[in-house]
């Protein structure tokens, strides 16, 4: 497996990667209705659309994206989803590990992220901690979600 800055041609399998990746972990943590409103906004143009505002990793596996994250330019973590079947085997921290050095690198002392209710122990294991919970709206429905921060060292 190989971690590399994502291309144009990825963007079709990160978006699919996502769609699934919220269906197939994330409906453990959050209602059909809030699974379909979040995983319909979901396509190739949306991650092309803003690939100039941030930096964005793939992991590879065999030619296949298994994973992937990203960060904004102003220091923001977006977001990391891996694969159903790569969980828990060290892709998500690699990737996490990843951004934090490109944000230590841009000069950033702290990182910001909004977490969900499935991904927030991983990101406590990785020294987040929760600064509040609020909901976020998305196509008519609210997710419970964690504002997260970490000062990098």
């Amino acid at each position: 497996m190989r971690i590399r800055l994502a291309k144009d041609v990825d963007y079709a399998a990160i978006a699919r990667l996502h769609r699934q990746t919220i269906r197939n972990i994330n409906s453990k943590d959050y209602t059909e209705d809030q699974i379909n409103a979040w995983s319909a906004r979901t396509n190739a143009e949306r991650f092309r659309s803003n690939a100039d505002k941030c930096k964005r990793w793939v992991a590879v596996q065999d030619d296949k994206v298994v994973g992937f994250c990203d960060h904004s330019l102003d220091g923001e973590f977006w977001g990391l989803y891996v694969h159903k079947d790569f969980i828990g085997k060290g892709i998500g921290s690699r990737l996490l590990k990843t951004a934090e050095d490109s944000l230590k690198k841009m000069g950033f002392k702290k990182v910001h992220l909004k977490a969900t209710v499935t991904a927030k122990e991983f990101y406590k294991k990785h020294g987040y901690k929760v600064i509040k919970k609020f909901l976020h709206p998305i196509n008519n429905e609210k997710l419970e979600i964690f504002d997260m921060a970490k000062t990098l060292s």
